[in-house]
């Protein structure tokens, strides 16, 4: 009982800094920030950031409003959904596309789905998947080796070809350089892997896997020990459902010993649902220990 009222508290506290927030003006302005910060550096706040304040499934209709991330800062949301004009056309675009495709192919994925993406990686990752099958789970070689057929039938315009010397979208993403810079500089291969982590989120921040979860369908990641990989290996599904509150991403650890501590993989975070060896979380809630 305690904890549930100390949550309370903490949330009517939230909701009054908030309302001083937004009503701040030149004059109040100080004051203001001045409470923020105080309130920032609380037991309480500090308490509502290690147990209550998870993600939040992202909300079309709260783009362009503000909220308190982790940090404490206030963030803009920014559109990451289709809208109903965007759903209908990229429906009409993508059944084109998919006409010569075999019914066998088309019936795993199932009615409502379509690939949601804007021409691009995203959107070609999600159509290998949706090639090589829905509902089943893919070595990262197999879609590697799709993804290049898949995409090196789609020619890059002239000036493309021209500037920069890439014939096909494959070219241009196998060609793209790695960030020397970056801390952990990937190759094509990692690009890949990474990309299909973002499709994995459904956060209020940057829900990369929103437009997934609008078509009844999530991406899902297995990760396996294997002798001789350190890292162990990966497979992916394209997972489709009846309705949109069944559609949330799956890590499966389940096949995994984990080379260092758990926490560097699992967090109760993530949207969606995590198997490990010995217990399911399902969004930060363990429902089930082995």
């Amino acid at each position: 009982m305690s904890g549930t009222i100390d949550i309370i508290e903490i949330f009517q506290k939230i909701k009054k800094l908030l309302t001083n927030y937004y009503r701040c003006g030149n004059i109040q302005e100080t004051y203001c920030l001045e409470n923020f910060d105080m309130f920032k550096n609380s037991r309480s706040f500090k308490t509502l950031k290690g147990i209550v304040m998870q993600d939040i499934v992202y909300n079309p209709l709260e783009v362009g409003k503000e909220f308190l991330n982790k940090k404490g800062k206030l963030i803009k949301i920014r559109k990451y959904h289709l809208t109903d004009e965007e759903a209908i056309r990229s429906k009409e675009n993508w059944r084109k596309e998919i006409k010569s495709v075999d019914k066998e192919i088309k019936d795993k994925a199932g009615n409502s789905f379509f690939n949601p993406y804007r021409q691009g990686i995203y959107y070609y990752q999600v159509q290998t998947l949706f090639l090589l099958g829905a509902n089943e789970w893919h070595s990262l070689s197999d879609i590697v080796d799709r993804l290049e057929i898949y995409t090196s039938q789609i020619k890059l315009r002239p000036s493309v070809v021209k500037s920069k010397g890439y014939h096909s979208a494959w070219d241009k993403f196998r060609g793209k350089t790695s960030r020397s810079w970056a801390v952990t500089s990937k190759d094509y291969i990692g690009r890949i892997q990474e990309n299909f982590i973002m499709l994995q989120r459904l956060s209020t921040r940057h829900p990369y896997g929103y437009k997934l979860h609008q078509v009844h369908s999530a991406l899902d990641i297995k990760r396996m020990s294997k002798t001789g990989f350190s890292q162990g290996v990966y497979f992916y599904r394209l997972s489709t459902y009846p309705t949109q509150a069944e559609s949330l991403p799956i890590k499966d650890f389940s096949g995994f010993v984990f080379p260092l501590h758990q926490g560097k993989y699992v967090t109760n975070r993530f949207i969606g649902t995590i198997v490990t060896k010995d217990e399911t979380i399902v969004s930060g809630k363990v429902i089930n220990h082995g």
